[in-house]
């Protein structure tokens, strides 16, 4: 007897021995117990999922001698003759071969006789799709009504092909793939019949290599039995097939995620050398990073994953760019003929995708910096970014006028100590002043801690400039309860401006006017309204009105009004006389290098500048918020137009 290869040998002969189907199964076994038998089905999925092996079980169920069964026994004459494709009552058409309308004016005429040896006569059409339009109309009326001892099998890979007037007429059963745990249980399982040793990791990698296909993964084991015998290892089924290890493409995501390029560059070069399918290995990095997605966005209990440890250095947001990119790149080098070309540049651009910094990175490292908790290192830039601050026309923190104090007599007897410490002071920093006089105010002898300046950030605000607490905020315990039922956007206003201050702070400057029916209507300055058009706006609102629900207790939605008064700008403090400074003349803008070198923009900028003295602007580069920032951003401070 000729040689069989293990995908038609291992083939299933009853419902129990298909694999990965349960759910079509169990629903056909039902389907015979209860007479419950369509006139057509349906059976579609990918290849080698097992879609003509099912069919064929079902037409040995209802032509079975003891049918039909649930469970056909396989070993009786019709059983036999449908197993090997002889049987007069089950015939099996190509519909890539016999798509024409006159095969199925030809099926139409023989489906009028009876069957010859079972209760059934069943056409089973493989590639069902492949049938022309006449074709499919020609089957409509008798695939609707056929004779009573007819039964109809479609197979196919393209559902979408199929007309829905023939989707109509039949029940479809989706077969899903097979998942590489199924698969390479299996292969071990055909090994330990044919007495092969095949290590379970080789199994493995058989299995990921078929794709979901148990045919595929039975042909791919019986090519690598012929090359290295009856003893086989994961390094054999990598160097038949080029298949990379699973370590390989995990170094590989680890360079790229840590924005190694030479050594990503180094080890795709490796790899093409070996002579590796790199189109194979660019799947498996796609595959690494879905891997990587699901275990950040669902982590596990217990020890952690290759997947979950390579997830601690990168956010979701960035994994999702990662995986369009490489997704896009995949198609690309599927037609490409220099493959390796392909590998590298996606490499590279992958790597500059990590290296750009989102608004979201920007908002969550502000954000951490002004809590006070530690960065994650994702938000830090391995390269210097192309960020600057610029101290002339900030937009998210506004820069008060600059502050002069007045030189302190020191025979002066009215002068107090308090008075004294304070003229002495360097000039803060027009940031956070009081953070600044707050921090300057220390000894020399003993230096600020980090926490104590921390600290001494979050105080300032709550401090008056004699160094006691205001009364509003001595009171503020007392009028709470009054005031969240006075006003209940206050409460809301407060928690959301404390919870992200950079996105939602402003929400403070808004007055409550009234609740008309279920509109709660607060009153914005026009100043505001460019606010709400932001992204975090149309997430937040929608938050707003349940808080807003839960306190009030009943159905809230918000409505904004930008009619509102500005608040009044900061009067400057009054400027003691100093002794005037002798004015040099300065160069004029035509002989000036410096203006000769700026832009349009820029001079403009320069102009509309406010007019910060170096002691000012030295105390604000000085400012440790500042210098955090730009540390973190790599950023740097530009007056004028100029790096100072």
């Amino acid at each position: 007897m000729s040689y069989r290869v293990f995908a038609r040998k291992y083939r299933p002969q009853k419902f129990e021995e298909v694999i990965g189907q349960e759910h079509i199964t169990r629903t056909l076994q039902n389907a015979i117990k209860g007479s419950r038998l369509a006139q057509a089905y349906l059976f579609v999925g990918p290849r080698g999922v097992g879609k003509t092996s099912t069919a064929r079980i079902l037409a040995k169920a209802l032509n079975c001698q003891n049918g039909p069964t649930d469970n056909p026994c396989g070993t009786c004459d019709a059983c036999i003759e449908i197993a090997e494709g002889r049987s007069l009552d089950v015939m099996e058409i190509d519909g890539a071969s016999n798509n024409s309308v006159e095969s199925i004016r030809t099926l139409r005429e023989n489906a009028a006789y009876a069957p010859a040896r079972g209760p059934y006569k069943v056409y089973l059409i493989d590639e069902v799709h492949m049938l022309t339009t006449a074709a499919f109309n020609a089957l409509l009326k008798t695939l609707e009504e056929p004779p009573e001892h007819v039964k109809f099998l479609f197979a196919t890979t393209e559902a979408q092909k199929v007309p829905a007037t023939i989707l109509s007429r039949c029940q479809r059963f989706d077969l899903r793939r097979l998942t590489p745990e199924l698969i390479a249980g299996h292969l071990l399982y055909i090994a330990g019949e044919e007495k092969v040793d095949l290590d379970p990791a080789a199994a493995e990698a058989i299995a990921r290599g078929a794709d979901g296909a148990l045919r595929d993964a039975e042909s791919m084991f019986d090519q690598v039995i012929a090359f290295c015998g009856t003893s086989i290892t994961a390094a054999d089924v990598q160097m038949v097939f080029g298949f990379t290890p699973r370590e390989r493409v995990i170094t590989l995501g680890a360079a790229l995620l840590d924005r190694d390029t030479p050594a990503a560059l180094a080890l795709v070069k490796d790899q093409s050398e070996a002579g590796k399918d790199l189109s194979r290995l660019l799947a498996e990095l796609v595959g690494l990073l879905r891997d990587i997605l699901i275990a950040k966005a669902h982590p596990t209990t217990g020890e952690p994953t290759d997947e979950a440890r390579l997830g601690e250095s990168i956010s979701q947001e960035k994994l999702l760019v990662l995986l369009d990119h490489f997704g896009e790149s995949e198609g690309r080098m599927r037609w490409a003929t220099d493959k390796k070309l392909q590998l590298d540049v996606a490499l590279i651009k992958g790597v500059h995708l990590l290296e750009e910094t989102s608004l979201s990175d920007v908002i969550d490292a502000l954000s951490a910096l002004r809590g006070g908790t530690p960065l994650p290192d994702r938000v830090i830039p391995k390269v210097p970014a192309l960020a600057s601050l610029s101290t002339q026309t900030p937009r998210s923190i506004p820069t008060p006028p600059p502050v002069s104090v007045a030189p302190v007599q020191a025979a002066s007897p009215a002068v107090t100590d308090a008075t004294v410490s304070k003229a002495a002071s360097p000039p803060t920093s027009p940031i956070l002043p009081a953070a600044a006089e707050s921090a300057s105010s220390a000894e020399p002898s003993q230096p600020v801690s980090a926490s104590e300046e921390e600290q001494a950030l979050e105080d300032a605000p709550l401090l008056s400039m004699d160094g006691e607490l205001p009364s509003a905020a001595v009171a503020t315990d007392e009028k709470t309860d009054d005031l969240s039922l006075s006003d209940p956007w206050h409460k809301v206003a407060m928690s959301l401006a404390s919870e992200s201050p950079l996105k939602f702070g402003w929400l403070e400057d808004g007055h409550f006017v009234e609740i008309d029916g279920e509109r709660l209507i607060v009153e914005f300055p026009p100043s505001l309204e460019a606010q709400t058009q932001t992204l975090f706006w149309i997430q937040a609102i929608k938050k707003i009105e349940t808080m807003l629900s839960t306190d009030l207790g009943k159905k809230i939605s918000l409505e904004c009004r930008f009619s509102g008064a500005e608040p009044p700008a900061p009067e400057p403090e009054p400027v003691a006389p100093q002794k005037p400074k002798p004015v040099e003349k300065a160069p004029s803008s035509a002989t000036s290098p410096a203006s000769s070198s700026q832009s349009p923009a820029q001079a403009k900028a320069a102009e509309s500048a406010p007019n910060i003295s170096p002691e000012e602007l030295e105390a604000f580069k000085n400012d440790p918020l500042i210098k955090k920032a730009l540390e973190i951003f790599q950023a740097e401070i530009l007056d004028g137009g100029k790096t100072a």
